[in-house]
């Protein structure tokens, strides 16, 4: 495949698996996404299956799934709403597709996915960080995806770079830049190598993405920020943490780590962790 086309099939991909986040709650029918990205429907499920190595509708019940068990774990909804909130027309469809997808009930899935957490708490610690509730302003973001396990160090030094060399080719680096990392799954319920996470920069106005770079906006918000120092490959450790304190009421809304300061050595690593509050 020519550079230009398979540059132009990134775009396509990203647009796809973006346009599919944000819609989980829409029927997500095959001819509009194809539509959208100007290919036709033998053509989308063909690329798809090739970037995700799963059909695109597996990976659309997956994500309407794993969506829901997010939802369950920020607070208490009833299963009609949940339904409806990941694109089904009754608490029954959706209870039958759960079923499929995990092998038990929402409730018992959601009820087994708390003790678990608690348990991997390393014994029992809590998280005692103290929080400062933040007004966070929202950012546009460019963004490279990873795909698989959370904080493999190849990978992240090779979309890290690759992310400055875009930023520098493009005049984008500024002495104002923030580094934000995205991490779109729970590792407790996504399995490692279809974790995603974006690696992502802050640009002044939205931008034409190209090649592998995507753009999303992050929404303002209310935060609880949490500063963290020391190697960024605790952070889940720590997301765990904060999620068994449950020291403020959450809110659906997207998790993030602002990077702050990167040293050689990696004790001296400063990081903040953003939850979405009410």
């Amino acid at each position: 495949m020519k550079n230009s086309t398979e540059n132009r099939y990134k775009q396509k991909v990203n647009q796809v698996i973006d346009y599919i986040h944000s819609n989980l709650h829409q029927p997500l029918r095959l001819n509009v996404i194809a539509d959208k990205v100007n290919m036709s429907q033998r053509q989308l499920l063909r690329m798809m299956r090739a970037a995700l190595n799963e059909p695109l509708s597996a990976y659309v019940a997956r994500q309407r799934m794993e969506r829901a068990v997010l939802y369950m774990q920020t607070e208490e909804i009833s299963l009609q709403d949940l339904a409806g909130w990941v694109g089904y027309d009754n608490p029954q469809s959706f209870s039958k597709a759960f079923k499929k997808q995990f092998g038990i009930s929402p409730k018992t899935y959601i009820g087994r996915l708390k003790m678990r957490l608690k348990e991997s708490v390393h014994d029992g610690k809590m998280c005692d960080l103290p929080s400062e509730v933040y007004h966070f302003e929202g950012l546009h973001l460019v963004y490279i995806r990873i795909w698989g396990k959370y904080g493999e160090k190849e990978p992240y030094e090779t979309a890290w770079n690759k992310l400055i060399h875009f930023l520098k080719e493009n005049d984008l680096l500024a002495s104002d830049t923030r580094f934000i990392g995205l991490s779109f799954d729970d590792p407790h319920v996504t399995p490692p190598n279809q974790c995603r996470f974006y690696a992502c920069a802050s640009v002044p106005k939205e931008i034409v993405p190209t090649c592998e770079f995507g753009t999303i906006r992050l929404p303002q918000g209310k935060y609880a920020v949490y500063t963290l120092q020391g190697e960024y490959t605790d952070l889940q450790e720590w997301y765990d943490m904060i999620s068994v304190s449950r020291e403020h009421s959450l809110r659906h809304g997207m998790s993030f780590e602002e990077y702050i300061h990167y040293s050689k050595n990696k004790n001296e690593h400063i990081a903040k962790i953003y939850i979405p509050i009410k």
